[in-house]
């Protein structure tokens, strides 16, 4: 039995405690009944210029109607989206902090990059699959540079050429990969610290070519910077109506898409998921985010918490199957 002094401390210590937290100065943990009550931070792994950075900018300011509150993006790049991507693993579970999640950050880092330390499994909690966007292979707009995807390939089997990425292991790097290894060529890759400056270098002819998002190619190749050669979706889109896909120019198999999605850490109770889905769905319905979208030729998915989560269970064994075959690592 507790002794009758200590009974008296424990209580008063919970009568302390309790006054303490009525005065506001001890927190109680409120419920998500009230939930948004300040602003929600939407963070991007990535560099601004690429593609999950455009689409997170234009749906921070769909959400904010819907939502009741302001959602503000927050740029943490470093580590081909690593760094960001953690940073939300680890934040607390209460709906403020959300991911803009991608086919790299939640699929192909955790296998590719011992410095991944979360579990799209484990860490994360699907709220919505927002789009997909496919990649245009580019290079530069200048006399010297391939006509089309044909001198292109020739190019790269003739060897000693190199193409760019927005980061070691991100998935403009592996779509890159892909297609080298595609056409049965050789080159070797130049990472740069994101998608405005790789594109920026192959504009500038230091490097032949990129297989990039459509919202990070298409202001140059709008802007006579870069040379359009195919798109890897599996029909042309209507962004660039007149640039050929690369199935269609003898390579049927080479489909290639990258998706976006938002994503909470894994404790966030249900409810506040289904308070951000509903907020992202309404966004992503509007007229206005409709066009906007089409103009940087993402494609809407969606997709609830449930369907978003089953896309990407599909995703892993597609793209691991390939790393595991292609021997790609980053140590």
């Amino acid at each position: 039995m507790t002794p009758f002094f200590l009974r008296n401390r424990q209580r008063g210590a919970l009568l302390g405690a309790a006054a303490l937290a009525l005065a506001g100065i001890i927190p109680i943990a409120s419920a998500s009944g009230d939930f948004p009550n300040q602003p929600v931070k939407l963070v991007v792994a990535f560099a601004p210029g690429t593609g999950s950075d455009a689409l997170s900018r234009m749906l921070a300011e769909a959400m904010t109607e819907p939502l009741g509150q302001s959602v503000i993006v927050e740029n943490r790049p470093g580590g081909g989206g690593i760094v960001g991507t953690d940073h939300v693993a680890r934040s607390a579970p209460d709906g403020y902090t959300m991911a803009m999640g991608t086919t790299s950050t939640l699929v192909t880092n955790p296998y590719l990059n011992p410095s991944a330390k979360y579990s799209v499994q484990k860490d994360f909690k699907a709220v919505t699959g927002l789009a997909r966007t496919n990649f245009v292979i580019v290079t530069a707009d200048t006399p010297d540079a391939p006509k089309n995807l044909a001198e292109l390939i020739t190019r790269l089997k003739a060897g000693n050429v190199n193409y760019a990425s927005s980061g070691m292991g991100t998935i403009v790097h592996l779509t890159g990969e892909r297609f080298v290894r595609q056409v049965g060529a050789k080159a070797t890759h130049i990472p740069y610290k994101g998608a405005a400056q790789s594109v920026s270098e192959v504009a500038a002819g230091v490097t032949l070519f990129t297989a990039e998002t459509m919202a990070a190619a298409l202001p140059l190749i709008r802007g006579g910077k870069l040379r359009p050669l195919a798109v890897t979706s599996a029909q042309r889109t209507d962004a660039l109506p007149d640039v050929p896909t690369v199935a269609e120019s003898g390579y049927p198999d080479f489909v290639v898409y990258s998706w976006f999605g938002l994503v909470v850490p894994a404790k966030t109770p249900d409810d506040v998921v289904h308070k951000l889905d509903s907020a992202a769905q309404t966004a992503m319905k509007s007229p206005a985010m409709a066009k906007r979208l089409e103009t940087l030729g993402f494609d809407t998915l969606g997709l609830s918490s449930a369907p978003f989560s089953e896309l990407i269970k599909q995703e892993i064994p597609v793209w691991t199957d390939f790393l595991q075959t292609a021997g790609i690592k980053l140590e």
